[in-house]
């Protein structure tokens, strides 16, 4: 999914963050805790794709092989206390909702590039990291 967006790495990473904030937002209200109650953080698999290509530098027939490191990021909505309090499982449960709740804060929120009502203030999350994250979940929307 992520290679599919027409946006480069930062902008990605910047959208990832934002939709980070914006899950985090909601999910607080979500299971009706303090916002200090609730972590988040973005990870990234370590995923590598090989593929076999012709090689261009020579024209000799044979291949070489190429290595790419695939962006697969994670964003982990975690409970804060050690050993947690229980705020993990009611959140799974309402998965559906956080990402329809988070599309609409972020959707209708007025501001034009990110604001910290929404996905943060553009400062932190880039000039197009709303735009990122409203396409970030208007893919995994439809894929669920």
């Amino acid at each position: 999914m992520m290679d599919a967006l027409p946006y480069n790495s930062a902008e990605r990473i910047d959208g990832v963050n934002g939709l980070a904030n914006a899950l985090g937002a909601i999910a607080t209200l979500l299971v009706m805790c303090d916002a200090r109650d609730l972590g988040t953080s973005m990870g990234e698999n370590a995923e590598l794709e090989v593929s076999e290509e012709p090689d261009p530098e020579t024209t000799l027939p044979g291949k070489r092989t190429v290595v790419r490191k695939i962006f697969e990021p994670n964003i982990y909505l975690y409970d804060s206390y050690p050993g947690g309090v229980g705020l993990s499982e009611p959140l799974f449960r309402l998965s559906e909702s956080l990402l329809e709740k988070t599309h609409k804060l972020i959707s209708e929120c007025p501001c034009p590039t990110g604001c910290p009502s929404c996905v943060g203030p553009a400062g932190e999350i880039g000039e197009k990291g709303k735009e990122v994250a409203l396409e970030l979940l208007r893919r995994m929307v439809a894929t669920t």
